[in-house]
């Protein structure tokens, strides 16, 4: 495969850890508003297992769902929520990647 830096590809566990800490984030500030009722509580508790890797996969796709809702009741904007739903279904596929508590063995 060509590249202009093949050796980057070396470091490509790294990217799971960088899609966990921006989806966890992201998602934690998008579910603030609503922490009082059980959506809110399911947000927090997806981006927290998210944000330290612990069943990042499950939680991956509850916040892919929860941002489907979103999308789906027009409660944000779709270029707001895309980018993460992408990322939930990302890490769905790749698993957790560095520095996280459910890594394979």
């Amino acid at each position: 495969m060509l590249s202009i830096w093949p050796n980057l590809f070396d470091f490509r566990i790294i990217a799971p850890l960088i899609l966990r800490v921006a989806l966890g984030l992201s998602f934690l500030s998008l579910s603030q508003p609503s922490w009082r009722s059980a959506r809110g509580i399911l947000g927090l508790l997806a981006s927290g297992f998210i944000l330290i890797g612990l069943g990042t996969q499950p939680a991956a796709l509850v916040a892919a769902l929860l941002l489907f809702e979103d999308i789906w009741s027009k409660r944000h904007s779709r270029t707001a929520v895309l980018p993460l739903m992408a990322i939930a279904l990302s890490l769905l596929v790749l698993g957790p990647g560095l520095f996280a508590f459910d890594w394979p063995l």
